[in-house]
């Protein structure tokens, strides 16, 4: 109805002062609350304020029921639209949904420019493809797509670079702690893990369609003299998985993952496609030539963000997994790529959590009995003289 956007104050009231703080643990200024309530494509929640749009979504209602409405203004028995109806009504909601995809653009646009570097490095890492499927899936706890509340907190926090309550100052390896250290610290084993987490992720949905997939499998010898420094020519170098028939059908592919976080300092004034083309072409200098010449396969790098983004060889890899999926198993193109990139996010998701909030001291076992002289009733065996 028109004028009722004052009426919808105090529902503004509720979610800026309790809904939110709620979710981030913590109250957002203005220019955070204007961030918040872009959608998810544009780096927001979703979380719009009803007082604003009450206006604009009455004037987007009339005009698209305007067919209808002169119908019923008119008493004519005959509800159904005609194709012209049809037609004018379609051009109506893709012109609406246009104008409020150059409108959410322009406040994003807006926003950014006001913001720190690392805040506008996060912003655009959580409007890249995929990045914000976490928050748009259903919770199902059996597929792994369910998070606690300190969870859902964290992830809301490192989302938008705001401080996560609870973390220790400094971290067990001498450096003052953050989020941005605790993942790239390698103390506690985090990163190893995080990487084969979605190793692991992206092995089993190539199971789906690929033949022959293995996970770290050895490389052929070959003579370092060969090739130039760059490539990696270790007797024992392993890449991350190797599949057959993506590209082609009986075609071996090789691939190796990188997890990257587009935040740190080494990356200082890089946009998001340059961090991506420096790893891309670092995983390409040190495996393509050797996979080409010796072992007569195909390398594609598997580079991801810890903000959930992924390079263009890697989304290449993901479609190419998607349509083949979706031809096998004759299901929507749409569904099954958004299936990837949200169990691929989950992945990355889960695994960062685990490294800001992990242990990495030393954990004393001075005082804890071999398991070797326990016998099963946990009587301690007689020591023999």
């Amino acid at each position: 109805m028109p004028g009722a956007s004052d009426l919808f104050a105090p529902l503004e009231n509720t979610i800026r002062d309790q809904l939110i703080p709620a979710l981030a643990g913590r109250e957002v200024s203005d220019a955070e609350r204007q961030i918040l309530a872009l959608p998810l494509r544009h780096g927001g929640l979703g979380l719009t304020d009803p007082g604003e749009t009450a206006k604009t979504e009455y004037e987007h209602s009339t005009q698209i029921t305007n067919k209808l409405t002169a119908k019923i203004y008119t008493q004519k028995l005959d509800l159904d639209y005609n194709p012209w109806d049809r037609q004018f009504t379609r051009h109506t909601k893709n012109r609406i949904r246009q104008e409020k995809n150059a409108k959410y653009k322009n406040i994003c646009d807006e926003l950014l420019v006001e913001m720190t570097p690392e805040s506008q490095q996060l912003i655009k890492g959580a409007m890249e493809k995929g990045a914000s499927s976490w928050l748009s899936a259903l919770p199902i706890k059996a597929i792994g797509y369910a998070l606690n509340k300190q969870e859902f907190t964290d992830a809301i926090c490192m989302r938008y670079g705001w401080k996560v309550k609870g973390m220790p100052t400094h971290c067990a390896c001498g450096e003052t702690n953050s989020v941005d250290h605790s993942l790239i610290c390698k103390l506690g084993g985090y990163t190893s893990m995080r990487h084969n987490s979605v190793r692991d992720s992206e092995a089993q949905i190539m199971r789906e369609v690929c033949r022959d997939v293995q996970t770290e499998p050895t490389l052929l010898s070959i003579n370092e003299n060969d090739y130039q420094r760059k490539v990696n020519t270790a007797d024992n170098a392993r890449l991350d998985i190797s599949a057959r028939g993506l590209w082609n059908s009986c075609e071996k592919t090789f691939f190796d993952i990188r997890i990257t976080h587009p935040t740190s300092q080494s990356y200082s004034g890089k946009s998001l496609a340059e961090v991506y083309q420096q790893h891309e072409k670092e995983k390409k200098d040190k495996y393509n030539q050797r996979v080409i010449d010796i072992e007569k396969s195909s390398f594609n790098p598997l580079v991801f963000t810890t903000t959930g983004g992924m390079a263009p060889e890697c989304h290449r890899v993901n479609k190419r997994l998607a349509e083949k999926i979706a031809e096998k198993r004759r299901e929507p193109y749409a569904s099954v790529i958004t299936y990837i990139r949200t169990k691929l996010r989950f992945a990355l998701l889960r695994s960062t959590l685990a490294a800001i909030r992990g242990f990495r001291g030393k954990r004393s076992d001075v005082h804890l009995q071999d398991l070797t002289d326990i016998d099963f009733s946990l009587i301690p065996r007689p020591t023999v003289t």
